[in-house]
């Protein structure tokens, strides 16, 4: 029975996902399909489904959610990325390439603040490649520098995809957070390497090294929501709130600084952003109550059992489990966007790798990690086509010239998964 359950379960929401269907209706649909397969189309538990679906968003945690997503849109409707991007261009931008540093130098401190590579794609990363291209930088690397740097954003807390992995997989969330920063440092440290390589190839323009004065007034001037990330890591370690009351700490903050510092955004503009983020807020959460009906049957009919047993009897070593598993959710990656991916392989993956002794905070950072390459990997690559629209490039070209990044990427991610320490340091020292 349980082989009968796990064939309808991702054959059936597969096939419902190429059919056009939205996320949250796919995982109800074939969690229905299961229980009417074992019980009988005429005794499907309609208030069983319900309960199920609406307990997945009965929790504390996921408030964090929409506070970060209203972070976000502030942050790129309140001029806030022109003030990171100057004092970027002031530390970098003297570099060899250097408007390509700049761009993933801004991306990384973008990161602290809005946790969404989307978001940092459609906001900072319009500002950036209108910047590069002025400088003479062709449009196809300026764009692939924008959509390769904008996965940094999920991967240096805060993280909405951490968020979510630490209410799935019951784990530390600050742990999380902790274990995503050095990963996110060497990102991106191995994108400016490449960035570097291709600008000496191509013969990019190099600027003059910006003066001390430049430095300060740009750090001056963004000094303000560059503390939002202080103030969430430094509350959640302290102990003086929990990640959630800090996404809401933060998200007060980055209002006073918004209306009363800035006063950069209209009570219309105002209630435009509100309107928005209710409706991706909206979105996600419906995904969450569907993927508590599927994790639920998966739990109930012992597939995460099953699974389990296969790669027991198939894969010994905990190196070659992360190694396969890593393979299997780039595969995923690939045709379901980052996180409906969570959504399905969490609750399938963590009972797994728990029994290898893998600790599941280092999961959770493998697991982001890759199916951030994802988002910019097609078929299925949001961050590229966001990154397509604001550019109106081919989507072959954005694909060719996106290529050379995918190196550095790949090499941070085998870094990651051969050495655990790494990731592990500062969650060990701090958390203990």
């Amino acid at each position: 029975m349980t082989m009968e359950v796990f064939v309808i379960l991702f054959v059936g929401l597969i096939v419902l996902l190429m059919l056009g269907v939205p996320v949250a209706f796919a995982m109800i649909g074939s969690s229905a399909m299961v229980l009417g397969y074992t019980r009988g189309f005429d005794a499907i538990p309609m208030e069983m489904i319900a309960q199920r679906t609406l307990y997945g968003v009965n929790s504390f945690t996921l408030l964090a959610i929409p506070a970060f997503l209203l972070i976000g849109r502030l942050m790129n409707s309140a001029g806030i990325s022109d003030r990171v991007f100057d004092i970027a261009r002031t530390m970098v931008g003297h570099l060899k390439g250097g408007l390509g540093h700049v761009n993933v130098v801004a991306s990384m401190l973008f990161a602290g603040m809005s946790g969404s590579a989307v978001a940092d794609a459609g906001g900072l990363g319009a500002l950036e490649i209108k910047a590069m291209e002025d400088d003479g930088y062709p449009t196809g690397f300026s764009a692939a520098v924008t959509a390769s740097s904008a996965t940094i954003g999920p991967i240096i807390p805060p993280s909405i995809p951490a968020v979510i992995y630490g209410a799935l997989a019951n784990a530390s969330i600050a742990g999380i957070f902790l274990a995503s920063i050095i990963p996110g440092l060497f990102m991106g440290l191995g994108l400016m390497v490449m960035v570097a390589i291709i600008s000496h190839r191509r013969g990019f323009p190099t600027r003059a090294r910006a003066r001390f004065q430049d430095f300060t007034a740009a750090l001056i001037r963004g000094v303000l929501p560059m503390l939002t990330p202080l103030i969430i890591i430094v509350g959640i370690l302290s102990g003086v709130f929990t990640p959630t009351e800090a996404s809401v700490v933060a998200l007060v903050y980055c209002l006073f600084i918004a209306f009363v510092v800035y006063r950069s955004i209209s009570f219309r503009e105002f209630i435009s952003i509100l309107r928005d983020t209710a409706i991706d807020s909206a979105a996600l959460m419906f995904i969450i109550a569907g993927s508590a009906l599927y994790s639920w049957v998966l739990g109930r009919y012992q597939v995460t059992s099953l699974v389990a047993e296969f790669l027991l009897a198939t894969v010994t070593d905990p190196l070659g489990l992360l190694l396969l598993l890593a393979l299997f959710i780039l595969l995923i990656g690939l045709f379901i966007d980052s996180v409906p991916a969570l959504f399905l392989l969490t609750p399938l993956l963590v009972p797994v790798i728990v029994q290898y002794g893998i600790d599941p905070i280092h999961f959770g950072v493998v697991m982001i990690f890759t199916l951030m390459i994802g988002l910019i990997t097609p078929p299925v690559g949001t961050v590229l086509f966001t990154v397509q629209k604001i550019t109106n490039l081919p989507f072959g070209v954005l694909v060719r010239e996106t290529m050379p990044f995918y190196i550095p990427l790949f090499i941070v991610l085998l870094i990651i998964i051969c050495f655990p320490s790494i990731v592990m340091f500062l969650p060990n020292i701090i958390l203990n």
